[in-house]
């Protein structure tokens, strides 16, 4: 029994517990209350060292809810996350992610509910990998780069808050003389 005695030994067991090791280098760590029950969620980024050819896996995890992707990363690129509002009306925060990679940046929105990471919307090419302006109304509106013009489209968090669906763009209405 000794060798369970004294602070160290149960720390070190806790952060085993927590932190298993195919987790990769953590990135940055925040305490948001996401789904609105009044509880904070601690949320960690981390990111697998990067092998020459080879991307490294982006993680963020909040408990046992984890979302993972694969991204071609530039070293000392930018990978960070942060809790943002789609729509004030409700008390659910969402979480934007952002991956700096060769020519450009890609964010993915992600919202969290039913001890779930449930992603939202995937967006490449923002200009100087700014993430989209959030008004508050529920709105997304993205520029889309490979448009001529840079067109825009925009999206809207349906009612559960668990989904993005584009809307419909305006079209030219034809008028009859």
């Amino acid at each position: 029994m000794a060798a369970w005695r004294g602070p160290g030994a149960v720390t070190a067991l806790c952060g085993a517990l927590l932190l298993p090791p195919a987790a990769g280098k953590e990135l940055q760590r925040l305490y948001v209350d996401l789904d609105g029950d009044s509880k904070v969620e601690a949320i960690t980024l981390s990111a697998s060292a990067p092998e020459p050819g080879h991307p490294s896996r982006i993680s963020v995890r909040i408990g046992a809810a984890v979302f993972s992707e694969e991204h071609e990363v530039l070293p000392e690129g930018r990978i960070e996350m942060r809790a943002i509002i789609i729509d004030r009306q409700r008390s659910q925060r969402q979480l934007a992610l952002t991956v700096q990679q060769p020519g450009d940046c890609v964010h993915h929105l992600l919202a969290y509910a039913s001890r779930q990471l449930v992603p939202l919307l995937r967006i490449q090419g923002e200009d100087g990998c700014g993430l989209p302006r959030f008004a508050g109304d529920g709105v997304v509106e993205v520029v889309v780069p490979q448009e001529p013009g840079g067109r825009r489209q925009r999206y809207r968090l349906e009612a559960e808050g668990l989904r993005m669906v584009r809307e419909a763009q305006p079209g030219h209405e034809l008028q009859l003389r």
